[in-house]
């Protein structure tokens, strides 16, 4: 029998792909500088609220549909919306975007029509297999939710996620924030402060330079976000990344003291969502909002079938 008194609970549902906090050595991302703030943890600052837009997106692939000579392609609906939070508080920024896509590699040229309602527009994009081709969703979402970015007016926007790169420059402060850390960003030596964080504190900033991967240079850092009850979870559990294209160490020092006072605001809780408290408060009615939208995806795939057997 083991001991329960040893172990702490993770808050986030396990439902859902999981925040990790402790790596493999092969995980730590190279081209990272850590000598831009003394290596302690930084307490919260109070702040004032600046005009904020957080941008979120949702995705979901409707079918798997094939040609008579076998060639595949997926029925994929991705939908971005945007909140904005200002003196009035907290409402919708205007109205969706939602766009269905037949995702291919080849062959499928003229659009595809589900009913009168539904109509899936051809995108070939360049996979290998069934899997890579699923796994191109992810990105057709994401430059949606840049694009959507782009056309914000003033104020910080904050994404759900890492900084995408759209067809356009970022031309204002953007944040982006990782609910999930599959990668180390930091060398051992300085990952150890991630344990000793308390609550509404930030890590240090530390620069992440431009790679194949990343096409940004990026400050990040790491930010506790409050618990309630904090008594069953560990004490890395609440962490989340945060970056920023920022142009200089002081712009980017000064957002992330905004940021962390304001994002411990607007942490959920475990008692109303799965992913709490990584799942901000905004972003999980922007999700819920956004899936009315979409449609249900169990009635769009009867009325795929049924289109189907006509």
């Amino acid at each position: 029998m083991v001991n329960a008194m040893g172990w702490r609970l993770e808050a986030w549902n396990p439902d859902y792909a999981l925040p990790q906090v402790g790596f493999e050595e092969s995980q730590v991302a190279l081209e990272v500088d850590t000598e831009i703030e003394e290596w302690s943890p930084k307490p919260l600052r109070s702040c004032e609220w600046p005009l904020l837009y957080f941008v979120d997106g949702r995705q979901r692939i409707d079918a798997v549909i094939a040609s008579e000579t076998g060639q595949r392609a997926l029925l994929v609906t991705v939908a971005a919306g945007a909140l904005v939070r200002d003196d009035g508080g907290i409402r919708l920024a205007g109205p969706p975007r939602i766009c269905r896509y037949a995702l291919h590699t080849g062959g499928f040229d003229a659009e595809i029509r589900v009913g009168k309602e539904f109509v899936y527009e051809p995108l070939q994009v360049t996979a290998a297999d069934l899997r890579e081709l699923a796994g191109k969703v992810n990105g057709v979402m994401r430059r949606l939710e840049a694009q959507l970015a782009g056309e914000l007016e003033g104020g910080v926007v904050v994404v759900d996620g890492p900084i995408y790169q759209g067809e356009q420059p970022i031309q204002r402060p953007m944040l982006g924030y990782a609910k999930t850390m599959w990668q180390q960003y930091l060398p051992p030596e300085k990952a150890s402060i991630l344990l000793d964080l308390e609550v509404h504190h930030r890590t240090p900033l530390f620069r992440i330079h431009k790679g194949e991967r990343r096409k940004l240079d990026l400050y990040s850092w790491y930010l506790r976000l409050p618990l309630d009850p904090s008594t069953p979870f560990h004490a890395g559990a609440g962490l989340i990344r945060m970056e920023t294209h920022a142009q200089t160490s002081p712009e980017a020092i000064a957002l992330a003291d905004q940021m962390a006072y304001l994002f411990g605001r607007l942490a959920s809780s475990p008692s109303r969502d799965p992913r709490a408290p990584q799942n901000l408060i905004p972003i999980g009615g922007l999700e819920a909002w956004l899936g009315r939208y979409m449609g249900q995806g169990q009635v769009i795939r009867r009325t795929i079938v049924r289109e189907l057997f006509r």
